[in-house]
C-alpha cells in the first residue's frame, strides 16, 4: 500500500458509500459518546492510524476508517495520512479491518453481511470465514442472505436492532412462519419495550398465534391495542386462563406461610411444569420453618395442586 497525505473534503462517507457499515459516524445523529471521544482525540493528536482508501487519482473511496475520517472533519482537519490500496484488494482489506475496529452492533453486522454478499457475488463462499468471525458463529451463504434481508426492514425496526431492542435471531424465527408478516411482527417487538426474556416469550407467543390459522396473526396484529403490554395481549390469546391461574398460585403460596425471607418464583408464562423455591436463610429457624411448612403443604396436596395448574391440568 502507498502512504499518502489525502484531502478528505471530497470523500464519500454517507450511508450509500460502498464500504460503510457503521450506523452513525461522528457528527451524525445517533453518534455515541465514543465518537465524541474520538473527535477530541483527533483534535488533540491527529489521526494516528491511517484509514485505507482505494482507487487512483481523484477517484478514491474509503475502504476502512470511516469513523476516523468523520472525526477528522469534525476536528476541522482538511487532510490526513492514509494508505492507498489497489482496488482488487478492497474487499478482503475491508472485511479484515472490520474485525479490529470499534465493536459492531447487530445492525452494523447485518449491513456488513448485506454489502459483503453484494460485493462478493460468486466469491462469497471464500469470504464466509470472515463473516463467521464477525458474527461469532458459523455463517453459510443461505444464512447470509437471510440476515442481509433484514436490512430492508423499516427504519424503526432497524433502529431497534441497532439499539438491541430487537434480536435478528427473533426476526429470523418469526420470518420462517408463513402466517406471519415479518414487518408487522418486527414493528410490534420494536415498540414493545419488553426485556430480552419477555421478547423471546412474545416471539413464542406470536408463533403460537400464527399456528392457529392462516389469518390468526394478522387478526391479532390488527386488533392489538398499543396501550396494552404486548406480552399480556399475546398471553390473553395463548393462555386465556393465565390470570386466574396466577391468582390461584399466589393465594396458595401465601397460605403456605413461608418466613419473610423465603419466596416462591413462578416460571415465565406458567410454562415448564415446575417452579423454583428460593429460600434466603437468615438463621437456622428460617430454614427449619420453611422446610417444615413445605413438607406440610406437600402432605396436604397443596404442592400437587400447584403442579396441576402449572402443567395445564388444574
Amino acid at each position: 500500500m502507498e502512504y499518502r497525505i489525502v484531502d478528505i473534503s471530497g470523500l464519500e462517507l454517507g450511508a450509500g458509500a460502498t464500504f460503510r457499515f457503521r450506523w452513525a459516524l461522528p457528527g451524525e445523529a445517533g453518534s455515541s459518546d465514543s465518537d465524541d471521544a474520538l473527535v477530541r482525540s483527533v483534535r488533540t493528536l491527529g489521526v494516528l492510524s491511517p484509514p485505507v482508501l482505494a482507487g487512483t487519482g481523484d477517484t478514491l473511496e474509503v475502504v476502512s476508517g470511516f469513523r476516523r475520517i468523520a472525526a477528522a472533519r469534525e476536528a476541522d482537519l482538511s487532510a490526513i495520512p492514509a494508505l492507498i490500496a489497489d482496488t482488487d484488494q478492497s474487499l478482503p482489506v475491508w472485511l479484515e479491518s472490520s474485525l479490529h475496529g470499534a465493536p459492531l452492533s447487530e445492525m452494523e453486522r447485518l449491513i456488513l453481511a448485506a454489502k459483503a454478499s453484494t460485493l462478493a457475488g460468486e466469491r462469497l463462499e471464500g469470504l464466509l470465514p470472515f463473516l463467521s468471525s464477525i458474527f461469532g458463529r458459523k455463517i453459510n451463504a443461505g444464512l447470509t442472505a437471510r440476515l442481509a434481508g433484514l436490512t430492508a426492514m423499516s427504519a424503526a425496526v432497524r433502529e431497534a436492532i441497532h439499539e438491541g431492542r430487537v434480536s435478528p435471531g427473533d426476526l429470523l424465527q418469526l420470518g420462517s412462519h408463513p402466517g406471519i408478516d415479518l414487518e408487522t411482527a418486527g414493528g410490534l417487538l420494536a415498540g414493545s419495550g419488553l426485556s430480552r426474556s419477555a421478547r423471546r416469550a412474545a416471539v413464542r407467543g406470536m408463533l403460537g398465534i400464527a399456528d392457529r390459522g392462516e389469518d390468526a396473526f394478522s387478526k391479532f396484529a390488527g386488533d392489538y391495542d398499543p396501550g396494552m403490554r404486548l406480552d399480556e395481549a399475546i398471553g390473553s390469546i395463548t393462555h386465556p386462563g393465565m390470570t386466574d391461574d396466577i391468582s390461584f398460585l399466589h393465594r396458595t403460596i401465601e397460605e403456605i406461610e413461608l418466613p419473610p425471607g423465603a419466596a416462591i418464583h413462578l416460571p415465565e408464562n406458567l410454562e415448564g411444569g415446575s417452579f423454583t423455591i428460593e429460600i434466603k436463610v437468615r438463621d437456622g429457624d428460617d430454614l427449619r420453618i420453611s422446610l417444615a411448612r413445605l413438607r406440610e403443604a406437600s402432605e396436604d396436596g397443596v404442592v400437587e395442586d400447584m403442579l396441576e395448574v402449572l402443567q395445564g391440568r388444574g
